[in-house]
């Protein structure tokens, strides 16, 4: 663990980095504090209260106080009715689900613990410097709604081999296998199966995620009573290792183009029955197959087609959330549930929540360096190209960070004219006998970063009497993979999400994951040689959908094919070039109020 020269602190010794010193050397650094905010849990409050219980049925803690009563958009009353529906149908048309009580209730929290869960959000009510989102009532119920879909249709689908293997469809119920890429990052795998969770919502479909992307490992299971977990030998998948099980997607627009234009043939059924399952996407080697859906997927004709599919299977390496606000049967409903747009923030903190390995280093990180600082600063640095690059760009990239944050206010600037080695200094220190302490928290897999501020921040004073600290717990040098991996990532990226002020480096979904999670628009590091500027503010807290196109093609809806989508769709707008300048399409989320 390199962690930046804090026990020095790297300027004089101040009262409040004493106070962290101490606290450091006398508590057990395995003692997590208790969050001092409660906040709702987004399960069953009701149950909870009855019992006096938390969610993770642990110590018998009184339950938070529950949200005052939402009123529902009729958009999302629609949705969720619609989420009523689907139980209802799958537990038999009797409307009450399979027996779930209070003690099954327990006994499923107390297995499947998540105490960030109601610890998480109030680290980001405790930020002076920034204004948080709300939290989203309406997005609760729906979440509590679908929770119960998916534990009804799991319960009552029995053995779920046979169940596939069998073609059954006997409560009604479907299902989207949401994979990810062989060898992706985190900030990738997450940013994959949380669109496709959104979509499974938006269109009544069970969510399982293969053990195999690790996700279940990292993050705590999200769905009251049930598993979003599976396995190839539970559903055989990858399509292309079971051709016979899985319609590839080039075969699914052929039988629909088919279909269309052949009306009389398709009520005749001459033209043949819908595949029980299909991949939107899949491994084939060829870009277009793999990394995000068909241009077509996002058209609300084909969307009905694909209601009538009971399994799907979708995998791919990019963040695709933005373009179901093209879609024109999903997007009232998306308006009315999201109307700040903030849909990728509201869904990290409710659905991709960090299991407790995870949050115990997030919170010993938290306690040990961030929850004293008066502003916390968090810089994400990627070297795209690995060492080569890091070589040849860290001094350009060093020299950039450190101009964007003093010219912003965001760092302090140094007395150059004072040395900390010479009797001025202490006289320069004498005149802010009570200083403010900006810790920043550096996430990179080399220290050039944490090198450079420390020779600038620890030989020189701050104009302002400052004192910054910073913070780097690894260095790996390269990319690795793994289980244990993902959890270092996960923390760190939780532990910039504390932020008052972020950098990020473009093209990077690790960094996405911390802007989305800590509701942040960051400040984008200029990373191309010769440009003039060294940063640009970013102008919306959602992140690039890197391979969004900037037109629809839909061919059965002529009010939209070949129509810009920003034309209709004003908030989908192009990326910032300093992000991604090939284009790509962004959610432009609303301004906190």
């Amino acid at each position: 663990m390199h962690v930046g020269n804090s026990q020095f602190v790297l300027v004089a010794v101040t009262t409040a980095v004493i106070f962290l010193l101490l606290y450091l050397v006398t508590e057990d650094s395995t003692k997590i504090a208790s969050p001092e905010i409660p906040v709702e849990s987004i399960f069953d409050e009701e149950a909870l209260e009855r019992k006096g219980t938390t969610g993770s049925g642990a110590a018998k803690d009184p339950s938070p106080a529950p949200l005052p009563p939402v009123q529902l958009d009729p958009e999302v009353t629609k949705l969720v009715r619609a989420i009523k529906e689907a139980t209802r149908v799958a537990a038999g048309g009797g409307g009450a689900e399979p027996s779930f009580s209070d003690d099954d209730r327990n006994a499923w929290n107390a297995e499947n613990p998540c105490r960030s869960r109601r610890e998480l959000l109030p680290k980001y009510a405790r930020r002076k410097h920034v204004q948080d989102v709300e939290r989203n009532g309406q997005w609760d119920e729906v979440l509590r709604e679908y929770a119960r879909l998916h534990r009804t249709c799991l319960r009552t689908s029995g053995n779920l081999t046979d169940y596939f293997m069998s073609k059954s469809t006997s409560n009604g119920c479907r299902f989207l296998v949401a994979d990810v890429m062989p060898g992706a990052g985190l900030g990738n795998k997450v940013l994959v199966v949380l669109s496709n969770i959104l979509y499974a919502i938006l269109t009544q479909r069970v969510v399982l995620v293969p053990t195999a992307t690790l996700l279940p490992f990292v993050f705590c299971e999200p769905f009251e009573g049930s598993s979003w977990r599976v396995d190839n030998a539970t559903v055989p998948y990858p399509p292309l290792s079971h051709p016979s099980l899985w319609q590839l997607p080039q075969y699914f627009y052929k039988d629909f183009d088919r279909r269309m234009k052949e009306p009389a043939r398709n009520l005749s059924g001459a033209t043949g029955s819908r595949p029980y399952a299909s991949a939107v996407t899949y491994d084939s080697g060829k870009v277009k197959d793999q990394w995000h859906p068909r241009d077509r997927f996002f058209c609300s004709q084909e969307q009905e087609e694909y209601r009538d599919v009971p399994w799907l299977y979708m995998t791919g390496c990019l963040y695709t959330l933005p373009n179901l606000f093209a879609v024109g049967s999903f997007r009232p409903t998306l308006e009315a549930l999201f109307p700040d747009r903030m849909a990728l923030t509201h869904l990290l903190r409710t659905v991709m929540l960090p299991g407790d390995t995870v949050w115990d280093r997030s919170i010993r990180i938290d306690d040990a360096y961030l929850a004293h600082a008066d502003r916390r600063v968090g810089i994400q640095v990627r070297y795209k190209d690995g060492t080569p690059h890091y070589r040849k760009m860290n001094e350009l990239y060093n020299a950039r960070i450190t101009e964007c944050a003093r010219a912003n206010g965001i760092l302090p600037n140094v007395d150059v004219s004072v040395d900390e080695r010479t009797d001025d200094s202490h006289v320069a220190q004498a005149a802010h006998p009570k200083r403010s302490v900006v810790t920043v928290f550096i996430a990179c897999l080399y220290t050039g970063l944490h090198d450079h501020l420390t020779r600038l921040y620890l030989r020189h004073p701050s104009a302002g009497g400052e004192s910054v600290a910073l913070v780097q717990v690894t260095h790996e040098d390269r990319q690795e993979f793994g289980v244990e991996v993902d959890r270092q990532a996960l923390a760190e990226v939780v532990c910039l999400s504390f932020s008052d002020d972020l950098f990020v480096t473009p093209i990077s979904t690790y960094g996405g994951l911390a802007q989305a999670y800590g509701a942040l628009k960051p400040w984008f590091l200029e990373i191309r040689p010769r440009a003039n500027q060294t940063c640009t503010r970013g102008v919306s807290v959602d992140i690039c959908y890197q391979g969004g196109l900037q037109k629809y093609a839909c061919p059965y809806d002529a009010a939209v094919d070949g129509q810009p989508i920003s034309g209709v769709v004003p908030y989908l707008q192009k990326c910032i070039p300093e992000d991604y300048a090939r284009g790509g399409v962004q959610l432009i989320t609303a301004p906190l109020s």
